[in-house]
């Protein structure tokens, strides 16, 4: 058998579903992240021959609005399918979507264009936070499921609907 056969394997078999979600989730939040800075950096920088995406009236659309659209379908997939595939490939979309709206989080904070000003750090630490959020999602899921199968017995995943998402 083959490395990659193993590895999926691997993966398939120790992993669970909700883990599957929370590593997917996290590694196209990361990619994303890094995708959306360097070509914001390129566009502001002239490193490409790439530019803004500027409307015909003006109008820049920043990623932000992308994301926010994603977001939106993500969330009626996820509340219209509870077929287990579905919500892994929503993970990736759902990891893409936050990439795009947290780079931009210090525009909707301040509603003001503060990308490339020292404010603009404020995104980069919203994308930390989240990025924290996912990996311990994926790294503790039975230590979370536990706590919350303390503090809330009777509404514990396990026993309302079998675990899934």
């Amino acid at each position: 058998m083959s490395l990659g056969k193993r590895l999926h394997e691997h993966y398939h078999r120790q992993l669970s579903l909700r883990r599957q979600i929370a590593i997917r989730a996290l590694c196209s939040f990361l990619v994303m992240f890094l995708i959306a800075r360097a070509y914001t950096y390129s566009v502001h920088y002239h490193l490409l021959p790439l530019r803004d995406f500027v409307t015909a009236s003006g109008l820049h659309i920043h990623h932000l609005f992308w994301g926010i659209l994603l977001l939106i379908v993500v969330g009626f997939g996820a509340l219209a399918s509870r077929d287990p595939r579905w919500h892994l490939r929503l993970a990736v979309v759902y990891g893409v979507a936050l990439a795009l709206t947290l780079d931009e989080f210090a525009l909707w904070l301040r509603l003001a264009d503060v990308y490339w000003s020292p404010e603009g750090r404020e995104s980069v630490e919203a994308v930390a936070v989240a990025a924290s959020g996912l990996a311990l999602m994926a790294v503790g899921e039975p230590f979370w499921r536990a706590v919350a199968r303390e503090v809330w017995p009777a509404a514990s995943p396990s026993s309302a609907d079998g675990g899934t998402p």
